[in-house]
């Protein structure tokens, strides 16, 4: 079993740190916010402030009790804090609510709303914050099974707790590191020496749940030697500690079940491991859930019941799958391989002995945790395409109507200067000729910027000159598709008014956006936006163009999240872009639209729907391109129909979750 992390049992304790030792920060903070202003405003801020901290408190309590409740209480803080402009309250309850969400296993998420609070405190030059948030990654990270990113963050964390002096994140960072040198026999004494720094200095600032997570980490050391009994006596301290503090207990149950297991007093290590495993469940502690489990299965092995012990591997294995938790999953196949062979099924035993080999596989690939820590669930291909050609007949139609309304405001104009040529007769012909002259100009204009709008400035001159325009092929050019994250939910619970005002807020900036890095808009579909480079005229640095277009919109996005103006909803967004042969040409004969084929569009398409918010996903074309100049990581293989292509996350630390 992997070693307990300051962050929470098995996987996030760090903000009941934050929690005790920070918040007189928060107070310090205030106090200078509310030096600026004077009278009411002064004492509103005063009692804003009050309440974000209370808020942020309850928020704490609620947290292993009542996540859903802390939660809520960490959205109010956010929510009031932004009003404020209390940056410092913001990343607090970005904070918490990550820590929920890794209570939940729900890695993902995790790593999303650490990356939130991250942003602010490097705002704000927080360094005590920053080195916080360091260790939260840290923890996510070797919980998913990525020792060498986790070692990384931590190593950041104990530099940035030194430089501010600080006891707590100091003696964090070293309970963390040590929790990765025991993952290696080879690195068992480094990992005794950093858990035994941070004992002095948690108990400098009193703080008891270090120390019992120090203690429990040392007798997970002694386990790993097989000195069970050397284990035992720092297990229960640390389990007194547990309850003393009020925290989950299910860690040092667990690792108290296994002391009497490798004891062989297997009454005690049953008891243990179920109690344990209550307490997980109450609790939501997948990862925890997983490895009682995982005891139960083993107990009952050494009982000779394989029947018992094969549920108890499938349920840890299925716990194990839901959570991504590599460890956990290569034990329970590698628990099932062994009671199917005590039972001579062989055929399952070998099928179990496969899966382990592929885990062990994924735990040895250095590309392993941006592959499961980032990659979601691809939409279905023919479902997202059903959904561009309705959403397509829905912009034709809108056209359409925009191309009446020009053509009868025409009509009309042209009726009232004939009628007045006829009122005003042969006296007022050289003023009137000049009149419908200016009006024909201003009428040409705005029939010109209507066209424009739809079309690029090359095919709407083409299409003014001909009546028609040909279809062209490109060899190569770069297609980008973005779309917000959950559209649909917020569609259902934000008004009408806000949703389209925060969609067409985003799409005007979008367009300067891409206008500025020479790109051309296809078309927005829904809450989706589309648009090219290297056509209609083509050129060498399509590909840069829009990857750097990108990464302003990923920025623009990022900061409209963090501070949103009023009525704006902080939607997150995924991108992909891809690069190659298409055909663009205009649609329709009374209706203009220009539109691009090819098989091109599709995989940018499909980049994006693989894409996580947050993320720049792009295909080996792109790599390819910009791999000298940019920094990437490769996520795997996605497969559109017959072919499969290889994707990749552009690398932007301070934009995207690490």
């Amino acid at each position: 079993m992997m070693g307990v992390q300051i962050f929470n049992l098995g996987k996030s304790f760090l903000f009941l740190l934050l929690g005790v030792f920070l918040l007189p920060g928060l107070v310090g903070a205030q106090a200078n916010n509310q030096k600026q202003g004077s009278g009411r405003l002064q004492e509103q801020a005063r009692k804003d402030s009050t309440e974000i901290k209370a808020l942020l408190k309850r928020s704490e309590d609620f947290r292993f009790s009542n996540p859903d409740s802390a939660i809520i209480c960490a959205r109010q803080a956010i929510e009031l804090a932004g009003n404020i402009k209390y940056e410092i309250g913001k990343a607090e309850g970005f904070k918490i609510i990550g820590l929920v969400y890794s209570d939940k296993s729900n890695f993902s998420d995790a790593l999303d709303y650490f990356n939130r609070s991250l942003v602010v405190y490097q705002l704000a030059n927080d360094t005590i914050g920053i080195s916080s948030i360091q260790n939260n990654f840290g923890s996510v990270y070797q919980t998913m099974g990525d020792d060498p990113k986790a070692l990384q963050y931590f190593f950041e964390s104990l530099k940035n707790g030194e430089i501010v002096d600080d006891p707590l994140r100091i003696g964090t960072a070293y309970v963390n590191i040590g929790t990765v040198y025991s993952n290696d026999e080879l690195t068992y004494d480094q990992a005794i020496e950093n858990y035994q720094k941070s004992i002095p200095y948690f108990e400098e600032i009193n703080y008891d749940l270090g120390v019992a997570v120090a203690n429990v980490n040392l007798g997970d050391l002694y386990l790993k030697q097989g000195k069970p009994a050397l284990a035992l006596p720092f297990l229960n301290d640390a389990l007194k500690g547990f309850r003393e503090i009020g925290i989950d207990p299910a860690t040092p149950l667990n690792f108290l079940g296994q002391a009497y297991l490798d004891q062989k007093d297997y009454a005690r290590a049953r008891n243990y491991y179920q109690q344990a495993l209550a307490s997980a469940i109450e609790k939501e502690s997948k990862g925890e859930e997983a490895k009682a489990y995982l005891g139960l299965g083993n107990t009952s092995l050494q009982l000779s019941n394989a029947s018992a012990a094969i549920e108890y591997f499938k349920k840890a294995q299925e716990v194990a799958d839901e959570t991504q938790l590599l460890r956990e999953s290569s034990e329970a196949f590698a628990g099932l391989s062994k009671a199917y062979s005590s039972q001579n099924d062989y055929a399952n035993a070998f099928l179990a002995q496969q899966s382990l080999a592929e885990v062990a596989d994924l735990l040895r690939k250095s590309d392993y945790a941006n592959e499961m820590s980032e990659l979601r669930t691809v939409f279905d291909l023919e479902r997202k395409e059903q959904e561009i050609e309705l959403l397509n007949t829905e912009n034709e139609l809108n056209a359409l109507q925009i191309e009446r309304d020009a053509r009868d405001k025409q009509t009309l104009s042209i009726i009232v200067l004939l009628l007045l040529a006829i009122f005003a007769g042969f006296v007022f012909q050289f003023f009137y000729m000049r009149r419908t002259n200016r009006r024909l100009d201003f009428e040409r204009n705005r029939s010109d910027q209507i066209l424009l709008n739809i079309l690029p400035e090359e095919v709407a001159e083409e299409l003014k000159e001909n009546g028609f325009t040909q279809a062209k092929e490109f060899d190569n050019i770069t297609v980008m598709f973005t779309d917000f994250k959950g559209f649909s939910l917020v569609a259902e619970r934000v008004s009408a008014e806000k949703l389209v005002k925060s969609v067409d807020y985003y799409f005007k900036n979008f367009d300067e956006i891409t206008e500025r890095h020479n790109l051309e808009k296809i078309k927005t579909i829904g809450d989706a936006y589309m648009c090219a480079g290297g056509l209609p005229t083509p050129n060498r640095t399509h590909a840069r163009d829009a990857f750097e277009a990108a990464l302003d919109i990923l920025k623009f996005v990022k900061e409209t999240e963090i501070n949103p103006p009023k009525d704006i909803y902080p939607f997150q967004i995924r991108i992909g872009l891809s690069s190659g042969p298409v055909v663009a040409g205009v649609v329709g004969t009374k209706k203009f639209a220009y539109d691009i084929w090819g098989n091109t569009v599709n995989i940018a398409a499909r980049m994006e729907s693989g894409s996580v918010p947050g993320r720049i996903n792009v295909s080996e074309h792109i790599y390819e391109e910009l791999k000298d100049d940019y920094e990437f990581s490769y996520r795997g293989e996605l497969q559109v129909k017959s072919q499969v292509f290889k994707m990749y996350f552009a690398e932007t630390p301070e934009l995207a979750p690490a």
